[in-house]
């Protein structure tokens, strides 16, 4: 092979090995880089790669482990980012955006392999300069609550980063908690399914033992868990996060689709004109100024509450259970409300 072929051949084969080695506490051995080499269509041999290990730990931040062998290799704890090609502005701000509002939704291990990503991010975008757009981007940008700013209840020390390695690992949990309709607390063994947040409460998806159902665990009510090394199992019928979702089981359904028949006011019909209750929604105006809106929408308690929420704007006209039940609740506010002061 001629000498510049050589050259490129060795950069390019180190340039990769940089990027395979893991920052600490992970490591890879000189067998493990060779293999994913060998993947990557780069067939040497160990002894190469070992050099090649050999020779960049000379001047970079590169530790091994050689407490037994195969000894094991890994990026320090405090060695900057090495982003090749250099991480563009764009994919900073990806990188910012996500650690500002979606850092949550990721285990433990995957926040802190992201940390140093993050700050690498920060300095590009830093660096874009003053007037930049992009620099500006995350603190002109926000995402807001459609109902009051709720603080979410606090969660026992411990509890959330367990639950999130057993969803991660797929391993059951024990744990204490603390039902809300009775009061009271007990141990169970559960099988954790998924994550779900919905502000401000954070809800665990699990089957009990010796049960099959799903059941909503508010984490804020785990008041102790324990990872066991029992793997954890879905239900026997399955489980599908998305069709729940879709089937508004987070929206306490109280029965099946129904048609819908509204009589709002003219704001309340703009809004519905931007923002359809659904696929099939009609809107006519009335004569007296105001519009009717028909829709097929699900029959869940969350939308009652909105309903209930537009006061006097809005008026249901069909089906006739949900009209009662809106109506029922409206008298019940006004005794209230009639009532002196206390």
């Amino acid at each position: 092979m001629p000498e510049g072929q050589g050259m490129r051949a060795t950069l390019q084969r180190r340039m990769l090995l940089l990027g395979m080695i893991p920052r600490r506490p992970r490591r890879l051995s000189a067998p493990d880089l060779k293999e994913r080499l060998a993947y990557r269509g780069i067939d040497v041999s160990l002894r190469t790669v070992e050099r090649d290990v050999e020779n960049l730990s000379s001047f970079l931040p590169l530790g091994c482990d050689d407490r037994e062998r195969p000894y094991g290799w890994y990026w320090s704890d405090d060695a900057p980012l090495q982003d090749v090609p250099a991480l563009d502005p764009e994919t900073a701000l990806t990188l910012a955006i996500v650690d500002a509002h979606a850092s949550s939704l990721l285990p433990p291990a995957a926040r802190d392999r992201l940390k140093a990503h993050v700050k690498r991010a920060t300095e590009v975008l830093e660096a874009s300069g003053e007037g930049s757009g992009l620099r500006l981007w995350p603190d002109r940008v926000r995402i807001l609550s459609a109902g009051p700013p709720l603080n979410p209840p606090p969660i026992p020390d411990g509890v959330f980063p367990t639950v999130q390695q057993a969803l991660l690992e797929r391993r059951c949990l024990d744990v204490t908690y603390r039902s809300r309709s009775r009061g009271h607390t007990r141990d169970h063994r559960i099988h954790p399914l998924a994550l779900v947040f919905r502000e401000p409460i954070t809800y665990l998806l699990a089957t009990m033992e010796p049960y099959q159902n799903v059941l909503q665990l508010a984490v804020h009510r785990l008041e102790a868990v324990s990872l066991t090394d029992v793997p954890a199992k879905d239900p026997d019928a399955g489980f599908d996060l998305a069709k729940r979702i879709a089937d508004g089981d987070f929206d306490y359904p109280e029965g099946d689709t129904m048609t819908l028949e509204l009589r709002v006011n003219a704001d309340l019909a703009y809004h519905l004109h931007e923002a359809r209750l659904s696929d099939d929604q009609a809107i006519e105006r009335d004569p007296d100024g105001g519009s009717r809106v028909t829709a097929t929408v699900r029959d869940t308690a969350r939308f009652k509450w909105w309903l209930l929420g537009l006061g006097a704007g809005v008026e249901v006209l069909q089906p006739a259970h949900l009209r009662k039940a809106i109506a029922e609740e409206i008298e019940a506010a006004q005794q209230r409300y009639r009532k002196p002061h206390p």
